[in-house]
């Protein structure tokens, strides 16, 4: 279903502070209300969800401003897409009543202003998997592929398509490691790069940082992968989070470090192999703000009809 116009019809969800208002498009409303502080679970506390969700705009894609706009708490690794002018915002959250975490889609037909929530149902037959780590990409046909990993059957990653961009049918794996070091795996970057497409999967071990697992693929369907590649080094070597086209034959990464204070900082390739940082950050912790804290990072960033740019990005909440 593509969504394409927004009606006013305004959901209120009885939460404080800017951002957390719901607008439904037509025949579409919200699964659930975004949830508001930090929420601890587990037995003995293992299980946190700190993070919160906040919104950036740019002109030029370089210089982003604030909006203060609090999308939603309790939530993580964003991936943002557009389809038909619409945001789809993948992303981890808490929203289960565990704490274990579920896959979720805020849904903004007004170009990120107000969000629809709804539960991301991915299947596999009978049995409903437990995606994270969201990938998503819209396909010349329109339909939603979704790459991800799961909690049960880690270290691969997988991958399922949909019509809706809401509900998902597992179709394969893209890539899949034995042995145990392939837990640290957080997850997959998929970028279409002139006629082929580039897969970048990321790790958690801190000294993998500024490495990926490069795939290549003329399809998007079969990768094959050749090894680790340099995404970026230095003193503060990143991880890619997003990529933009930007009409030219270049492409721009985001990336942010594995260190507090983080910060947005972008790379330039045009064959998805090389990459060149810009100078300076895209976006750096402003505590001032009230809204952030101990860093801020994993920006998703698609480029509107427009020409600008919309920023989703992580940070802990005060």
């Amino acid at each position: 279903m593509r969504i394409v116009q927004c009606i006013a019809l305004l959901l209120t969800v009885g939460l404080c502070g800017p951002g957390f208002a719901q607008v439904a498009p037509p025949n579409l409303t919200s699964d659930f209300a975004p949830p508001h502080g930090v929420r601890i679970a587990g037995r003995f506390g293992e299980l946190s969800w700190e993070e919160r969700l906040l919104t950036a705009t740019s002109k030029d894609g370089l210089t982003f401003e604030r909006t203060h706009n609090v999308i939603t708490d309790q939530a993580r690794s964003p991936n943002l897409v557009v389809a038909d002018g619409v945001l789809y915002l993948y992303y981890s959250g808490a929203m289960n009543g565990t704490g274990r975490g579920a896959l979720a889609v805020a849904i903004s037909a007004d170009r990120g202003k107000t969000w629809v929530f709804k539960h991301v149902d991915v299947r596999a037959g009978d049995r409903m998997m437990w995606p994270y780590a969201p990938d998503v990409q819209v396909l010349r046909d329109g339909r939603f592929r979704l790459s991800f990993s799961e909690d049960t059957r880690s270290p691969s990653i997988f991958y399922a398509e949909g019509k809706d961009g809401i509900h998902f049918t597992s179709a394969g794996t893209v890539y899949s490691r034995t042995g145990p070091f392939g837990s640290l795996m957080i997850g997959s970057l998929t970028v279409p790069i002139g006629e082929d497409w580039h897969a970048y999967l990321r790790h958690g071990n801190a000294d993998d940082f500024g490495f990926v697992n490069h795939g290549f693929s003329s399809d998007g369907d079969r990768f094959t992968f050749a090894g680790e590649l340099k995404f970026s080094d230095g003193p503060h070597p990143c991880h890619p989070t997003s990529a933009v086209s930007l009409g030219d034959g270049s492409i721009r990464f985001c990336g942010s470090p594995n260190e507090t204070p983080g910060g947005v900082r972008s790379f330039l390739t045009r064959d998805g192999v090389k990459f060149e940082p810009e100078p300076g950050m895209r976006l750096a912790l402003d505590l001032a703000t009230g809204v952030e804290k101990d860093f801020v990072k994993d920006a998703a960033v698609a480029r509107l009809a427009d020409g600008t740019y919309f920023m989703v990005y992580v940070t802990d909440i005060p």
